[in-house]
């Protein structure tokens, strides 16, 4: 019960947080206050074997010290359950809260370069169910990313897999 109460805590800390950056004006393309920095927010509802879904939310803090290629991330995963309870029918259950590193990367891939995202979490920072295996999005044109092998590979169904820009 505690853990779960810790973890809780610390998903709607970060989520506050980010709400935090979402009520001064943040978007995609806004450089933070301190430096050049650039600030990204992706959402979305990504399928789960034992929930009805996982809602990511996903900030990306690029630094300015290598034309944006690089920098920080948190990612919050919260596991979605059906409730009849409460108004929107769902109800969060043991969130995980994820910081770490990340590069945007090029690569070919059939024949196309490709950009992508590699973020690799540090264990020692993160709350919840993490492991140290980096997690791969493809960026997509639209700015949009979606959730990738390691090998780039595109899933079935990549829009449910798809994580929107917060604007």
């Amino acid at each position: 019960m505690k853990k779960t109460a810790i973890l809780m805590l610390a998903a709607a800390a970060s989520l506050g947080f980010v709400a935090c950056d979402s009520k001064t004006g943040a978007t995609a393309d806004k450089s933070a206050k301190s430096g050049g920095d650039k600030e990204v927010l992706y959402t979305g509802v990504l399928p789960a074997a034992d929930a009805q879904g996982i809602l990511y939310t996903l900030k990306l803090d690029f630094d300015d010290d290598n034309n944006y290629t690089d920098g920080d991330f948190v990612l919050v995963e919260n596991p979605l359950m059906y409730d009849s309870i409460t108004p929107s029918g769902l109800k969060v259950v043991a969130s995980s809260f994820i910081e770490g590193d990340f590069t945007k990367e090029s690569k070919q891939v059939n024949g196309a370069a490709v950009d992508y995202l590699r973020l690799v979490p540090d264990v020692k920072e993160s709350i919840g169910d993490s492991s140290s295996t980096p997690m791969y999005f493809l960026v997509n044109a639209d700015e949009s990313v979606t959730l990738v092998n390691d090998e780039l590979q595109l899933p079935s169904f990549p829009d449910l897999y798809t994580l929107k820009v917060e604007k």
